[in-house]
């Protein structure tokens, strides 16, 4: 009787059988799986994306709307107490128009903010006078910065002083940088500086405080998104984005964010800007 050759064996006895050739189903369900794992890896990074823009825009769209409020409050107060307050009422109604147009320019903004949540975020850049940009927010803010008990002053070149960017994000990171000192600096100076460094061609902006500062450890965590340093004890609004926005507006017009901060004597926040043609300055 024929019998199939038997398999090999070692000294031992045990027989060695050559492995199985995969086969074409097999391979094929692997492939489907891994194709399965990226697609569902895809969607949670859209999901998660998705989720940031939501909350960038309920924290940047209610910033403005607090101050609004306020003055639409002080309005109704001033009327029933003086129904010839005209001066003080326009004035109000002034700032009211203002804080609208802030409101719906950073409701605009937030198709950028989309853009840096999904890692797609282009900027067109033009020439920006940064001195009139600085002169607007600080005019913005002062009100803002007196109720909290800071004074804001501003410190500008004698000569105009232009940066190449998108004038949209420039107004918004000096914005951020403001608004966040006075929320965490209540009760001290605000500095906002414009200074030049032409041996490197760059515009320095800075915000200076005299806040708790901003512990060693820190300093890297406060530019991730929804992250805060705020000392125990402390309690603030918001969502922990405004660092996260300047950082990545920063970066999409080839600037340099920075922090420098000492616990116990305040904080410096810096951002770098390429400076445009000389011929562009005022």
């Amino acid at each position: 009787m024929n019998q199939s050759a038997a398999p090999p064996r070692s000294a031992s006895g045990i027989a060695f059988r050559p492995a199985a050739e995969p086969r074409p189903a097999a391979d094929a369900l692997r492939l489907r799986n891994a194709e399965l794992l990226a697609e569902n890896a895809r969607l949670t990074e859209a999901v998660a994306a998705r989720d940031a823009f939501l909350i960038i825009a309920a924290h940047e769209l209610r910033s403005p709307m607090t101050p609004i409020i306020g003055r639409i409050f002080m309005l109704r107060r001033q009327l029933r107490q003086d129904a010839t307050a005209a001066e003080q009422i326009d004035q109000n109604l002034e700032q009211i128009e203002w804080l609208t147009t802030l409101f719906v320019k950073r409701a605009t903004l937030l198709l950028d903010a989309s853009r840096i949540a999904s890692g797609k975020l282009r900027l067109d850049r033009v020439a920006v006078d940064i001195c009139d940009v600085a002169r607007t927010v600080a005019r913005t803010f002062r009100p803002l910065g007196q109720d909290a008990g800071s004074q804001l002053r501003l410190e500008l070149p004698e000569h105009g002083l232009t940066v190449m960017g998108d004038p949209l994000s420039v107004e918004e990171i000096l914005d951020n940088l403001v608004s966040n000192a006075i929320k965490h600096a209540a009760g001290t100076p605000i500095v906002l500086r414009i200074s030049e460094d032409a041996a490197v061609g760059v515009a320095r902006i800075s915000v200076a405080d005299g806040g708790s500062g901003i512990s060693p450890e820190d300093h890297a965590r406060i530019f991730e998104r929804f992250e805060r340093a705020v000392p125990m004890g402390q309690h603030t609004s918001g969502f922990g984005v405004g660092l996260w926005i300047v950082k990545r507006l920063t970066e999409a017009m080839d600037g340099a964010f920075d922090v420098t901060s000492t616990p116990g004597a305040g904080s410096v926040f810096s951002v770098s800007l390429p400076t445009g043609p000389t011929g562009a300055r005022t």
